[in-house]
């Protein structure tokens, strides 16, 4: 399993420093969506070449994972809600609009399945609570043999927040989504996710006061 913290291409230290800095500051990101063989594989799509669809699932599918793991925090739950991500974006590429990037479309996809997930599971919460705490030390236990004891805190730390902070964290934290993009993906308005954001920063500045030399008495 993957580190939460951007993933090993990018080193565990990397990452951490990164995470470390957005959880304390608004940090500006631009990211780069023209892709004009994304553009000719939609539509080749559109017409009917369903093998040209292999590209898209081939350049969004880790990011897709990594979106719904950080949510259901299962990597077999994760795994499925990617592929079905893919096939629900597929089975309605029609009303997919020209000349727009497909990564938000499918990003909003994939995090409406999982939150669907999170819901279903708090209906049997009392009963599977128990389990759902044994998952969550083997997860813990495969984010250390990856990454450090100080990756291990703040991915902790993030899991302790109420569900959507949680949520709205990790798509900013980790995910580097912009406000907007959450907003779109959650069905939240941007002032909403902003203020979900703005107090998991809070918390999270306050578990992990030691990292930051930050006295709280």
């Amino acid at each position: 399993m993957e580190a939460v913290l951007e993933g090993p291409e990018s080193g565990p230290l990397l990452s951490l420093a990164r995470l470390m800095f957005a959880v304390q500051s608004e940090d500006d990101r631009t990211r780069t969506e023209a892709d004009p063989t994304e553009q000719r594989a939609i539509a080749a799509v559109k017409s009917g070449d369903a093998g040209s669809y292999d590209y898209l699932v081939s350049k969004y599918m880790k990011r897709v994972v990594s979106i719904a793991w950080g949510i259901v925090r299962n990597a077999d739950d994760a795994e499925d809600l990617a592929q079905e991500a893919f096939v629900k974006a597929y089975q309605t590429i029609d009303r997919f609009k020209p000349g727009e990037p497909f990564g938000p479309w499918i990003y909003r996809i994939v995090t409406n399945l999982a939150l669907d997930v999170i819901k279903h599971r708090q209906r049997f919460r009392h009963e599977e609570l128990t389990d759902s705490h044994h998952a969550a030390r083997a997860d813990r236990a495969d984010l250390a043999a990856v990454s450090n004891e100080l990756a291990t805190r703040i991915d902790a730390a993030i899991e302790s927040l109420p569900e959507m902070q949680r949520v709205v964290a990790r798509l900013y934290l980790v995910d580097q989504f912009e406000h907007a993009e959450i907003a779109a993906m959650t069905d939240l308005s941007e002032g909403t996710v902003r203020s979900h954001l703005s107090l998991a920063r809070a918390k999270l500045r306050e578990r992990l006061a030691d990292l930051y030399g930050v006295d709280n008495e």
